[in-house]
């Protein structure tokens, strides 16, 4: 009979094994998670390689979704190929079945000393590092505790005979047992959750070996089955691919398998006398068998993936974010990546749809240009506001300090490259409406002008440059000009006025007119003063964002506090 206590022991202690499964991967990400990325990039070119630091990840971060999301990221940023990133999918598997384990063995008493030290790491000492490694010890204790009050709360259930024959049933009949264990686990979104269940139940004695092997084959598929549905309702391909591959290699295993249970089991039996252990060797077993079976066919499943799953085509002109994914945000060192990645996506079409197009607009005064611009520069806005909401997301995460700073200067980059579309619009509408109006600069205005784009295009072409490569010495470069840049403007101003009211030389001028001809004095010569200045200024205040990125870059803006705008405010100041 189920009792009240049975009950709230059964939900304490699942609620403790998810809330140290939770602290331990979020203590062990800030500890390691930075290194893990840097490592996996390099890591990762053998197919091999790939496997064996997917399962090291994943025991590190005690998380094989972890270990997925950051794998899909690397593939859609070009850091690793299709077959490469499931290489690493599988060996994240193997992975979680070293962590599961690990909470098979009965180390309840020394789980509850690294609770008590993980206590004094975290509120005691209170050292970033301590802190950290404490919230882990402290996570990894509630494991173990939870274990205990699962298994305490099936106890009674070891003197009810209809119990026993219902779970040893599954044994007679696997197909019903790799099913309930398949849609439990999906229910509870964690095979984690559901193989410790099963350890709990083994450790009274209320699974038989026979029933553990398709029970643990279910719980295989169920633990892919929400990371399939949110990735095919996801617009990443990649993501789409990498989780239907996960599904089946557990599908293809468990058919593999099924006509040999009985030794399956017999190996289980040989391989560990204790039941629980039992329990964590067939998920364990059970996986090798997914790297040895599919490995060697990684590229010719990617390629087959690659087929089923097309990148989808017709959809250039939807607004979408490139890089970013509501389920990188578990995992803040990926997400932030993933911002870095659509800043430097979004400042590569800023340069292609709008830096590159404003000579043509200013030469051939077509409005088919001007409108690639407005529309461009609306894209923009709704790629920053994309962006701004995505890092306020990851600002409610527990973040360290180097991911706050981090966050901060996207937040700062991402800004000033809307501010440079802005910017470049208003300079469109300045030379429409010069077309529109027949208002046509001088020769000089034209050369100030081609002399003044150029010198923020190559400006510009540098930090893309740095963000393309994850250098800064470009931005050094353009930093250490500033001044330069600051007297070449000052210097076309004063130019522009002076030149436009005639204290420019004019040699042969004839009633009262100067020696360029194509220049009418009156309301014509105001307005294209107006005009030039207008643009002079327009270029001025680009060339001041590109300085901006440029100290982000450099890492001279890491403190949150918008110091790069107040420079900004004063470098204005050399114009005046």
């Amino acid at each position: 009979m189920i009792t009240v206590t049975m009950v709230m022991q059964f939900l304490g202690g699942m609620g403790l094994f998810l809330y140290g499964v939770n602290a331990t991967s979020e203590g062990l990400q800030k500890i390691a998670a930075n290194r893990l990325k840097k490592i996996l990039e390099s890591l990762t070119k053998k197919t091999l390689t790939a496997a064996f630091f997917g399962m090291v990840m994943t025991i590190a971060l005690q998380s094989s979704a972890a270990t997925t999301v950051m794998v899909v990221e690397f593939v859609n940023s070009g850091l690793m190929t299709l077959a490469q990133a499931l290489g690493v999918a599988l060996g994240s598997s193997v992975g979680t079945s070293i962590v599961i384990l690990l909470i098979s063995f009965p180390i309840l008493n020394i789980a509850l000393a690294m609770i008590f030290i993980g206590f004094i790491l975290y509120l005691v000492i209170r050292t970033t590092q301590t802190k950290r490694i404490g919230q882990a010890m402290i996570g990894f204790g509630c494991i173990f505790v939870g274990m205990s009050y699962l298994s305490s709360a099936f106890a009674p259930f070891r003197n009810i005979p209809e119990v026993n024959a219902f779970l040893s049933g599954f044994g007679d009949n696997p197909v019903l047992g790799i099913l309930v264990s398949t849609v439990f686990t999906a229910l509870l979104q964690s095979s984690s959750a559901f193989m410790a269940i099963l350890i709990s139940l083994s450790t009274q004695g209320l699974l038989t070996v026979e029933a553990v092997v398709p029970l643990v084959m279910g719980a295989h598929i169920g633990g892919t089955v929400t990371t399939l549905v949110s990735a095919l309702s996801a617009e990443k391909t990649d993501a789409k691919r990498v989780a239907l591959a996960n599904s089946i290699y557990r599908v293809a295993a468990a058919l593999i398998v099924f006509p040999f249970f009985s030794q399956f089991s017999a190996l289980l039996v040989w391989s560990s006398p204790y039941l629980p252990m039992q329990v964590a060797n067939a998920h364990l077993f059970s996986a090798i068998l997914m790297v040895v079976l599919f490995l060697p066919f990684n590229k010719l499943i990617a390629n087959a993936l690659i087929k089923i799953i097309p990148q989808p085509k017709g959809r250039d002109k939807e607004l979408r974010n490139m890089f970013i994914t509501k389920t990188a945000l578990e995992l803040p060192v990926v997400a932030l990546s993933q911002v870095y990645q659509e800043i430097r996506w979004l400042s590569h079409q800023i340069m292609e749809n709008m830096v590159d197009l404003l000579p043509r607009v200013m030469y051939r005064g077509e409005q088919r240009w001007a409108d690639v611009v407005e529309q461009s520069e609306r894209n923009v806005d709704w790629h920053y506001r994309q962006i701004t909401d995505y890092i306020t997301a990851i600002f409610r995460r527990n973040l360290i300090r180097q991911q706050i700073f981090d966050s901060q200067n996207y937040l700062l980059m991402a800004k000033e490259f809307e501010y440079i579309a802005d910017n470049l619009v208003v300079m469109t509408r300045y030379i429409m409406r010069m077309h529109n109006e027949k208002i046509k600069l001088t020769e000089r205005d034209s050369a100030m002008f081609d002399e003044l784009y150029i010198l923020n295009s190559n400006h510009y072409l540098a930090i893309l440059s740095d963000l393309d490569n994850k250098t800064r010495s470009n931005s050094y470069e353009v930093i250490n000009k500033r001044q330069e840049v600051i007297g070449i403007f000052h210097h076309m101003r004063e130019n522009a006025i002076s030149f436009q009211y005639g204290s420019a030389p004019s040699s042969g001028s004839e009633g009262g007119k100067s020696a360029n001809s194509e220049f009418e004095p009156g309301r014509v010569q105001i307005d294209c003063i107006s005009i030039m200045i207008d643009l002079i200024n327009g270029m001025y205040n680009i060339s001041e964002e590109i300085f901006n990125i440029a100290r982000i870059i450099v890492g001279q803006e890491t403190d949150g506090e918008g110091h790069n705008h107040e420079l900004s405010r004063e470098t204005k100041k050399g114009m005046k």
